[in-house]
């Protein structure tokens, strides 16, 4: 594990492997080993000949906790994953991203095109054009003393998830809150970075991923079927499908559970 500092955060990350680089941006309240070491993501890019870039966006996993809402925005933690790539010398790379660091991912494509080859969006919908819930829910969800007595559903599944990965609960609060900007429709459809939109058939938390797919121009949509928002990370073909779009060996299969 190495750190960096990005604008006075401490950001930790991972490289495995050689060759070009790939960067890895987790959801909301996930980690680098959460999202993608338990799902063998770097080993799979390195057998493809990869590098493979994992990271904690701040405020997340082994990065630094801050808990003010405006140390966290889209932009500001699209920068650090900049500062991540000019550390390690990379002009410019391909970003595999999920739900929240779906969201960077775009903010990259739109206002640092030259930096992203391709990005593939996974766990993403037509939420992140029209947010259905209040970011407070959310946010006081995350910190209250009683968790049994949450009563929205969404809210109540992420409190999970945060007990699941030992997150900071204060930390992803403020995220909650710094990070709730919807992107600007007319940015999408001038995107000329290659863009996959990789949406889970049983994903309770994003909405269809078919208008969000249509929104930005040029991209191409790919349904992961039978699986969740979170468990779509696991699945071969989610692999299969990003793979083939960013142009690279296939993944060594195993069994397709499909």
């Amino acid at each position: 594990m190495a750190s960096l500092n990005s604008d006075g955060v401490d950001i930790r990350y991972d490289c495995f492997g050689d060759g070009d680089a790939v960067i890895l941006c987790h959801g909301f309240a996930a980690n680098r080993n959460q999202a993608w070491l338990a799902n063998d993501w770097h080993g799979t890019l390195m057998k493809a000949g990869r590098k493979a870039i994992l990271f904690d966006h701040r405020g997340h996993g082994e990065s630094e906790k801050r808990y003010d809402t405006t140390d966290y925005s889209i932009a500001l933690m699209a920068r650090d994953v900049l500062h991540l790539m000019d550390e390690l010398g990379i002009e410019k790379a391909p970003i595999i991203s999920h739900s929240m660091g779906a969201r960077i991912a775009l903010e990259l494509a739109v206002n640092h095109g030259a930096r992203v080859t391709a990005a593939a969006l996974i766990g993403v919908g037509e939420h992140m054009l029209r947010p259905v819930g209040d970011p407070k829910v959310m946010a006081a969800a995350l910190v209250t003393d009683e968790p049994w007595n949450i009563e929205d559903e969404a809210a109540a599944s992420f409190r999970a998830f945060v007990e699941s990965t030992r997150g900071d609960h204060r930390a992803l609060a403020a995220c909650c809150l710094g990070i709730a900007q919807t992107p600007d429709p007319a940015a999408l459809a001038s995107i000329d970075t290659p863009i996959m939109v990789v949406g889970a058939q049983m994903d309770e938390l994003s909405g269809d991923p078919e208008p969000l797919a249509k929104a930005i121009a040029g991209a191409q949509l790919k349904i992961i079927p039978r699986c969740s928002h979170h468990s779509v990370l696991a699945e071969t073909m989610t692999k299969d499908v990003i793979f083939d779009f960013l142009g690279l060996p296939p993944p060594e299969h195993y069994e397709h559970s499909w």
